[in-house]
């Protein structure tokens, strides 16, 4: 399957749209994500959808896939994939400013409750960027449920 944003996925209801920020002009940095996350592979395989960046927020949306589930019993994503999708989308915020990719420093992951069989929304917003180090909040929602928040901490240098 080859990445492409806005994707249409059959199991969304129309979420999606209350879910995607408004941006517009030189702070909509869209595009530059959606050009480098889409050489991933990782995100191209999956089918990662990049809904928004502006420089102090970015949304993406990651669709659900039975070969993603951790739990057969109950059917659940697997925590990798939620700690993945907090990382890229944290990530994603300052990937947008730099135009390039970001290490991650540090990765701090809050599951709240089980990812069930519903895409994943997740929303980062910056909490602070210095010169060579910045600190995202992340919140990945399942269904109308949060399932996960969590802290991302990004090299803003290439030094």
């Amino acid at each position: 399957m080859r990445w492409h944003t806005h994707m249409a996925d059959p199991s969304d209801t129309g979420e999606g749209d209350r879910r995607r920020a408004t941006s517009s002009g030189e702070a909509d940095r869209t595009a530059v994500v959606e050009r480098l996350y889409g050489d991933i592979p990782f995100h191209q395989r999956h089918g990662l959808e990049v809904l928004s960046v502006t420089p102090d927020r970015a949304s993406v949306k990651l669709p659900f896939d039975p070969g993603l589930v951790g739990n057969p019993d109950l059917g659940v994503l697997h925590g990798g994939v939620v700690s993945a999708l907090v990382d890229l989308a944290g990530a994603a915020v300052f990937v947008g400013g730099r135009e390039a990719y970001t290490p991650t420093i540090d990765l701090r992951v809050n599951y709240l409750e089980a990812a069930g069989r519903e895409p994943l929304y997740a929303t980062a917003t910056v909490d602070r960027r210095g010169a060579d180090i910045g600190v995202a909040s992340i919140e990945v929602e399942s269904g109308d449920a949060v399932c996960a928040t969590g802290t991302g901490v990004y090299k803003l240098t290439d030094d």
